[in-house]
């Protein structure tokens, strides 16, 4: 059955304005997924599938299509629900999910098209991406994306380290970690256990375990990432880190580590060989993801490795506002009962509270 209000049950249907609503495997979807060179693994099927597995959220793609029946512009959605209501998101928990199109015109198009179809349905869009600033869409600063371009090789991209991260990296070198590459699900229950303890000490509800389990299903697995695992010498995982990949761009989605072996550096062998592996297997570019303008720090520690800070913009219709992600969970109270209970508390409140960060 359709999931949008009011359409019958064929799966494209005609809206306003030749809008469309496709299934996320639609053959000409992928089409143009397969031609956008701004296209990242969160406009694949597999990453809607990792998100609806672990909370159930309805996903359709919305569409322009061309005289050829093709389609010239379109943008993947999830009907999430917030405290504030609900809200259609392109896409949850991914940091960057811009429309794709093939010419700007098709875009403009488009974004007549999602407004319209808001105003009709009384259901908010957040595009995580930039769209025309007309139709009724209005920008919201988010943040900014670092980005490391890779076509310098491994030699030129230590190069453009800052000294601190090439000091620290060289203290991790001498201190014996070493560094894996894994597709299997061992590793990723191993980095669940390092990212729990992480969330824990900064006080944040952590992701269910069924969503780990999801990615590494759907996504890692059939090699659209990997799981790199710090170790030391005895073989204790000490810090890890999930990157996905696809399309040449290789994201850096989720980082954790056990804070009683940061005298090692394994933070900065975690993510030396993280961009090691993504240069030499050809990716373009390394996206560190979103940095909240408050997260000041952050953003100098992403910096360090040489990325350039992009400024990042939602794209909104509707009302409502951009997610915060953790923040709109985060009164201060929760924060230090989450860092003074057991990691059980903090797993417990990810799985009741999380899917409202979407």
């Amino acid at each position: 059955m359709s999931i949008l209000a009011g359409h019958p049950p064929d799966g494209v249907t005609a809206s306003l304005d030749r809008l469309v609503e496709l299934q996320q495997d639609d053959p000409a979807w992928l089409d143009l997924v397969a031609a956008a060179p701004e296209a990242t693994v969160f406009h694949l099927p597999s990453w809607t599938r990792v998100v609806a597995d672990t909370y159930g959220f309805p996903a359709t793609v919305l569409a322009q299509r061309d005289e050829r029946g093709g389609v010239a512009a379109g943008v993947p959605l999830m009907r999430v629900r917030r405290l504030s209501g609900p809200a259609w998101v392109s896409l949850p928990f991914s940091d960057h999910c811009p429309p794709l199109a093939r010419d700007l015109a098709s875009l403009g198009r488009l974004a007549a098209g999602l407004a319209g179809w808001t105003a009709r349905h009384g259901v908010p869009v957040e595009v995580r991406g930039g769209l025309p600033s007309r139709h009724g869409w209005r920008d919201a600063a988010v943040g900014v994306r670092h980005v490391m371009a890779l076509d310098e090789g491994a030699e030129a991209l230590r190069a453009r380290l800052s000294e601190t991260h090439r000091r620290r990296l060289r203290q991790a070198e001498r201190s014996g970690l070493r560094v894996r590459c894994s597709r299997s699900a061992d590793d990723m229950a191993a980095f669940y256990r390092l990212h729990l303890l992480t969330r824990r000490r900064q006080g944040v509800p952590v992701q269910p375990r069924r969503f780990f389990r999801a990615l590494w299903q759907r996504v890692v697995a059939p090699g659209q990432g990997v799981v790199l695992l710090v170790e030391t010498p005895a073989g204790q995982a000490v810090a890890g880190a999930v990157v996905l990949s696809w399309n040449g761009t290789a994201t850096g989605k989720f980082q954790a580590s056990d804070a009683t072996s940061w005298e090692l550096r394994p933070n900065h062998a975690c993510y030396w060989a993280a961009l090691r592996w993504a240069s030499e297997t050809g990716h373009r570019r390394f996206d560190f993801g979103r940095s909240e303008t408050h997260h000041a720090g952050l953003q100098r520690w992403k910096a360090g490795w040489g990325a350039e800070a992009v400024p990042l913009s939602y794209a909104l219709t509707g009302g409502g506002s951009p997610s915060v992600g953790d923040r709109g969970l985060l009164a201060g109270a929760l924060r230090q009962v989450i860092r003074r209970s057991p990691a059980l508390v903090c797993e417990a409140l990810g799985t009741l509270l999380y899917r409202f960060a979407a």
